[in-house]
């Protein structure tokens, strides 16, 4: 490393938080004692949820820093730079809405910026802006705070930033139609560990099901969230039921609204702000998946200095650069299983594991280790 490089780490770190520091600290001890030189890519197969890894090319570091260095250059914002940001509230080709100082501008994309477009900027991120003529271009990102992010669905080994600068991740389940998916709850709930934002759980349109014991019975299936201290806000938007609550979830905050197609996140934001009429669809009877109504990702403000941004729903959710050492570290409930006999115990089959006496003992959700496990034969 140069010494200037040395410096840009310096600043880098010093302008993280202890627990996002504290994070890089652990990915960058994993660089560097267990990646090596990838001479070509490994394919990956996608399972049926959807589960995958991207493949990493990285050299070996020889030191801390070194692999540190390598992971500050993944975010945005590495560039030194001055001045007032705007907010990017949505993004189209080469152009993004922005809000400064109150008032909204649509803004060209630099060519730089535009040819990275999808890893490089995101919704809810602090952008620096330049006049030339009579328009206003995005030339650079300020450091992120968080990010949610995914491999992107056309080329894996690229970085997909769905949302940034979130204080919240709402992940909106339904019941009955679309059906609640625990598994796909799991990987964001990593997603979101790994990207610094808090995660809150929003289950929608509970006035569908025929009888209270099939709606407890759903609901029982987020118990596990429930212990790990995840607020859980049981609502449905075509009543009204719930809306207090879930302010109370987003006040004073910027967070997003994540999930499957169908599940009703934007039916959520015309509950909390009628005026905003936006479009909802409806869900497939034969397949119990919505229809794509929110094509792209938008930031709504309500009262209160709360911030939504809702994004499109998905059919499966990806991993960004996960590897298997680092795999547990999201899984918190593991943890208070307690020790297992081996430090490096995957929990598979080894000896003394505490991770598998607690499932067999029902103190551990069998299903969220049918997710780790899952998730871990794609790694």
């Amino acid at each position: 490393m140069t010494d200037n490089e040395r410096k840009l780490l310096a600043k880098k770190l010093a302008e993280m938080d202890s627990n996002d520091r504290r994070r890089l600290m652990k990915r960058a001890s994993l660089v560097k004692k267990t990646l090596r030189p990838v001479s070509r890519q490994r394919h990956v197969e996608l399972d049926d949820d959807g589960d995958f890894a991207a493949p990493v090319r990285v050299r070996k570091s020889n030191s801390m820093d070194e692999a540190l260095w390598l992971l500050v250059q993944e975010e945005p914002g590495t560039a030194v730079r001055s001045g007032p940001t705007a907010k990017v509230l949505s993004i189209g080709p080469r152009s993004c809405l922005v809000k400064l100082e109150g008032e909204t501008y649509t803004c060209r994309v630099s060519p730089d910026l535009a040819s990275k477009q999808k890893s490089e900027l995101a919704v809810g991120d602090e952008v620096y802006l330049e006049t030339k003529g009579v328009d206003r271009v995005v030339m650079g990102v300020a450091a992120r705070r968080t990010k949610l992010s995914r491999p992107d669905a056309g080329n894996g080994s690229m970085e997909r930033v769905i949302v940034a600068n979130v204080d919240c991740v709402v992940i909106v389940v339904s019941v009955v139609a679309p059906p609640l998916h625990p598994r796909l709850v799991d990987r964001y709930l990593i997603a979101i560990q790994k990207g610094g934002a808090r995660p809150a759980i929003a289950v929608n349109k509970i006035d569908l099901h025929e009888s209270e014991e099939a709606l407890r019975q759903d609901l029982r299936l987020l118990d596990p969230y429930r212990k790990m201290g995840v607020p859980v806000v049981e609502c449905s938007a075509g009543q009204g039921l719930g809306k207090e609550r879930l302010l109370e979830v987003l006040q004073g905050k910027q967070s997003a609204f994540v999930g499957h197609s169908g599940v009703g996140k934007s039916s959520l934001l015309n509950m909390l702000r009628p005026d905003l009429g936006l479009q909802v669809g409806d869900v497939s009877e034969g397949y119990g998946r919505g229809t794509h109504t929110t094509t792209r990702s938008t930031l709504w403000e309500l009262p209160n200095d709360t911030r939504v941004i809702d994004t499109p729903g998905i059919r499966s959710f990806g991993l960004w650069k996960m590897d298997k050492e680092e795999l547990p570290w999201y899984f918190p409930d593991f943890l208070e299983a307690g020790r297992c006999r081996f430090s490096d115990c995957r929990h598979l089959q080894e000896p003394g594991c505490a991770v598998k006496a607690a499932v067999d003992n029902g103190t551990l959700a069998a299903e969220r280790y049918d997710t780790y496990l899952r998730i871990l034969a794609t790694l």
